[in-house]
């Protein structure tokens, strides 16, 4: 009894305010999965499946394998600051935007998160829908279903990291299984595939540029919230690893398949060829295990960031509430509304990965351990650090085209979310380098 007890404590023990011990820590493989798993889910079909209308298959091949690469380098030097500290990102923006400071970043992160599960949610519940209905002939209530799904996507986000893992790697290698055995089974019925890579698109013509800052922006926001999992990892090696391989593969093989499958198949809907070639009962368990570890990494993070905002409260619950709120966002399908709110959001995140990478590796790094907060050295707020993520979220605002949401008034690398990244970093070294000594200096000079 001891032991089970001890076993189940261990299970929801998710060290959200404190560094995951050595002891408790793994290898690369499991933590990529969790990645991976996040990555295999609808919303991924979906972009393939534009990608393919606006591009060869060939530049489809490239702009995914470019965009996944820099997602892929982005989450190894994030990973590896995770993994370092043994810390999650919301612990890790108290050293960067100070104590109070940083509840302000946790917030605006926190809403996108939340809103993210629940637009996630209500997808699942019209899609399994459709499906269940296809296959079954039973029209179950898109609300019921998907309120059955955010309470499977909390429950695991609740008990903690691992369960998290444990669900990707049961659901990555049957997923990827799956998914082999239906591109194998339609490539072979296809008698001439040496024209497939070149077909002209069907659709409108997608930019280069535009095209590898969609794949990017799909995933820049779990990127920069890397170190939730790297922290994790028994090693830097492991982290990076797991980073690197969990992001370019998490990313781009959903892409692959939607838009392979489109090119075989004339049409955009992978559930839809699923069924086509009677597949119904495989294409129910895709659906269910891709939305549920997707978002059940939304949940986790969500947990970890309100951890800290309310320190008062065990994690569990404060998953556990915020899942009921999520799921209950989802049945009253006010998330249909609120996609749009939620593009908003992601120039505010890839800063974030920016500022946290220079503080760390070019400015504090020992700053970055638990003695600085025990000892209250932390400041309230670090307002250079405030100051840039502003700077550099508004670059990424007017580096976004007015299509997405932005402004559209310049272009820098083509990719909004990298225009963000790249300025936080560069501002934040220049300011904490150079601006914020000779200032602090100046004051201290006047003070004696």
């Amino acid at each position: 009894m001891k032991d089970t007890f001890q076993s189940n404590y261990a299970l929801a023990n998710d060290y959200s305010r404190e560094p995951v011990p050595l002891s408790e820590r793994k290898g690369w493989l499991p933590l990529a999965l969790v990645w991976i798993a996040m990555g295999v889910d609808l919303s991924a079909v979906v972009l393939g499946a534009a990608l393919i209308s606006g591009l060869t298959l060939q530049n489809t091949i490239i702009v995914v394998s470019v965009g996944s690469f820099i997602l892929a380098l982005i989450g190894l030097v994030c990973s590896y600051v995770g993994s370092k500290t043994g810390l999650s990102t919301a612990m890790i923006n108290r050293f960067t935007f100070g104590e109070k400071g940083s509840y302000l970043v946790i917030m605006v992160i926190s809403v996108a998160y939340f809103g993210w599960f629940g637009v996630t949610a209500g997808f699942f519940g019209e899609s399994a829908q459709y499906t269940i209905y296809s296959v079954t002939g039973l029209d179950i209530s898109p609300k019921i279903l998907a309120l059955i799904g955010g309470l499977l996507m909390t429950t695991t986000a609740a008990i903690g990291y691992k369960a998290v893992e444990k669900l990707s790697m049961l659901a990555v290698p049957l997923m990827l299984g799956m998914l082999l055995s239906m591109f194998l089974k339609l490539f072979a019925d296809r008698e001439n595939t040496s024209a497939l890579l070149n077909t002209p698109p069907e659709g409108e013509l997608i930019g280069f540029g535009t095209a590898i800052s969609l794949v990017v922006g799909a995933f820049i926001v779990a990127c920069s919230h890397s170190p939730d999992v790297a922290r994790w990892a028994k090693s830097p090696k492991h982290a990076m690893l797991s980073g690197f391989f969990g992001f370019l593969i998490g990313n781009s093989l959903m892409m692959f398949v939607a838009a392979f499958l489109s090119k075989l198949t004339g049409t955009e809907d992978v559930i839809q060829i699923m069924l086509s070639i009677g597949w119904g009962a495989l294409a129910v368990t895709i659906l269910i295990l891709s939305q549920w570890t997707t978002n059940d990494n939304h949940m986790y993070t969500l947990g970890l960031n309100l951890s800290v905002l309310f320190k008062w409260v065990p994690k569990p619950m404060l998953t556990i509430i915020a899942g009921l709120l999520g799921t209950a966002f989802a049945v009253m399908g006010v998330y249909e509304n609120f996609i749009d709110f939620l593009l908003l959001l992601s120039p505010f995140a890839a800063p974030i990965a920016g500022i946290y990478l220079t503080e760390y590796f070019f400015l504090n790094t020992n700053r970055f351990n638990m003695a600085f907060l025990a000892n209250q050295n932390i400041k309230p707020f670090y307002w250079h650090a405030l100051l840039v993520w502003g700077i550099a979220t508004t670059i990424a605002f007017a580096t976004t085209p007015t299509i997405d949401g932005g402004w559209g008034l310049l272009t820098l690398s083509t990719i909004p979310s990298v225009d963000g990244l790249l300025s936080a970093a560069g501002l934040h070294y220049i300011v904490g380098k150079w601006i914020v000594p000779r200032f602090e200096s100046t004051l201290a000079s006047e003070t004696a």
